[in-house]
């Protein structure tokens, strides 16, 4: 099975085709609005734990939010 990593751009996009801001995201899953912004321009990676809190919010898959490692 190939390795998967965190796609920023599947976030950011599935975020704004579902209408949330990177504001009530973060307040759903209890991180800084900022931390948001950081995930969605890959600066940093959510955690596993984080991500599948992440995917609850947004109500998707986890592997929505992942690709396939080069």
């Amino acid at each position: 099975m190939p390795a998967r990593t965190f796609s920023p751009d599947a976030l950011r996009r599935i975020r704004r085709d579902r209408g949330v801001t990177q504001r009530k995201l973060a307040a759903e899953i209890g991180r800084d609005f900022t931390t948001v912004s950081q995930y969605e321009t890959g600066r940093c990676a959510p955690s596993v734990g984080t991500l599948a809190t992440i995917a609850a919010a947004l109500d998707v898959r986890l592997d929505d939010l992942v690709k396939a490692a080069a």
